[in-house]
């Protein structure tokens, strides 16, 4: 993939154009990944912050308050979680329990567990549970990003 950047003063708002012949896995990351640039506001005990959706690990709700967790602090957020899927699922954001979704981009490893879980390992060492009735989905997600054939479509039928 060639890279052209140009540098023009006399522009109002900078803007990014994207030539390509198939969407395909590489195409679909750079997508992500410049969608995951949007920033949200973000709350705790020091006050308020703007964050990317890029620096969530991932996202839970508490007595009915969403909290966005990154690498070492957390911040309430003012979205429900499925709003927040709605919003930002082409960045990386899958739901793994009624009440959690991870960004998939943050998961070190996947380890399986008892009753047909599975254990999501963060890069910052955290562990989170996927519940077993959003493992086929989450699969398939993964498969999706990684631009490979979905096997867990067949079990949809």
């Amino acid at each position: 993939m060639r890279i052209h950047k140009f540098r023009d003063r006399n522009l109002t708002e900078d803007f990014i154009d994207i030539h390509y012949r198939e969407e395909n896995a590489q195409i679909r990351g750079l997508f992500s990944y410049l969608e995951s640039m949007t920033a949200i506001m973000g709350k705790n005990e020091q006050g308020e912050k703007l964050i990317t959706v890029s620096e969530i690990y991932y996202c839970e709700i508490v007595d009915r308050k969403c909290f966005a967790y990154l690498e070492k602090e957390v911040y309430q957020i003012d979205y429900g979680l499925q709003q927040f899927l709605d919003a930002f699922h082409g960045q990386g954001m899958v739901r793994i329990s009624k009440s959690m979704c991870v960004n998939v981009f943050f998961i070190s490893r996947i380890q399986a567990d008892f009753n047909m879980r599975a254990k999501l390992i963060l890069k910052n060492g955290e562990t989170l549970q996927l519940n077993r009735s959003y493992k086929n989905e989450f699969y398939k997600y993964i498969c999706r990003l990684r631009g490979k054939e979905d096997r867990y479509a067949a079990e949809d039928h």
